[in-house]
């Protein structure tokens, strides 16, 4: 019964957020005795994205069940993450197109920066370290802390991975966690926490966190591996927070999240060569 109940918990965490901003929702109405409704709206944002998810996996398995099974993620990635890129723009829209929502060139100069002083370097380091790591798992000294990429034989299947985690992972996942769920959290929630002397906004910090948290056992993960998978996903989702905040623009979130994956996808793919 706990192991079946674990299950649950891990294939759905993303209600577990939910079910966590909706308490946090109910404390602050209990302690300011004012309506903080943007945590709805949130709630309401991630529900429609985990919705629209899991209705576009249920079709395109039933009627395409050979192009679309469970393993081969890049393919099913590719049809969930434009439902949640046209979703995103379609709340954009009900919202009535913030300036807050980052659909902009401005700053590009500060983008540009951001990109080759921190974003790249960071990229390099971590799919190096990814690529020693997972050549250890390979030879059983850390096995089981990896995902698992044994389904990714063909050069279909490892091309696809690549053009997928290159181009429409970052994307979307951009448009959605930081430009609508960040910029929609900074135009209704006020003050900053100084982290040295930098001004980090509270809706920087509860963007992060919500992103770090709904991807916990994502993909499948086991315990293990989301843990390794957890320093990347901190320092990442910081980095392009950061950087949103400062330029407004998520040209630089974008093209660093893009080539963070797509490294990465890069470093396990060479890391399991035969």
């Amino acid at each position: 019964m706990r192991a079946s109940l674990a299950d649950l918990v891990k294939s759905n965490f993303s209600y577990v957020v939910m079910l966590g901003l909706l308490l946090v929702f109910v404390i602050s109405y209990l302690v300011t005795g004012s309506s903080a409704t943007f945590y709805l709206v949130l709630i309401g944002v991630l529900f429609a994205d985990d919705v629209t998810e899991r209705i576009l996996l249920k079709v395109l398995r039933q009627r395409f069940s050979s192009a679309f099974k469970e393993g081969v993620f890049w393919r099913t990635g590719f049809a969930t993450n434009f439902g949640r890129f046209f979703l995103s723009l379609a709340i954009m829209g009900l919202l009535g197109f913030k300036e807050q929502f980052g659909l902009t060139l401005r700053n590009v100069n500060e983008s540009m920066v951001l990109i080759l002083l921190v974003g790249l370097p960071f990229v390099a380091l971590f799919s190096g370290g990814a690529f020693i790591f997972m050549r250890k798992s390979k030879s059983g000294r850390t096995a089981g802390y990896t995902p698992d990429i044994g389904w990714m034989k063909t050069s279909t299947d490892r091309i696809g991975t690549v053009a997928y985690t290159f181009t429409m992972n970052g994307l979307s996942e951009e448009l959605l966690y930081r430009g609508l769920i960040q910029g929609y959290l900074s135009m209704n929630m006020a003050g900053f926490v100084l982290v040295g002397s930098f001004p980090m906004r509270y809706s920087t910090i509860l963007a992060s966190l919500i992103f770090i948290l709904v991807h916990f056992f994502s993909m499948g993960e086991t315990k293990e591996q989301s843990i390794f998978m957890l320093p990347y996903r901190v320092i990442i989702t910081f980095i392009v927070a950061v950087a949103f905040q400062l330029t407004g623009s998520l040209l630089a979130p974008i093209i660093i999240h893009s080539f963070s994956n797509g490294f990465l996808a890069l470093a396990a793919i060479q890391a399991t060569k035969e």
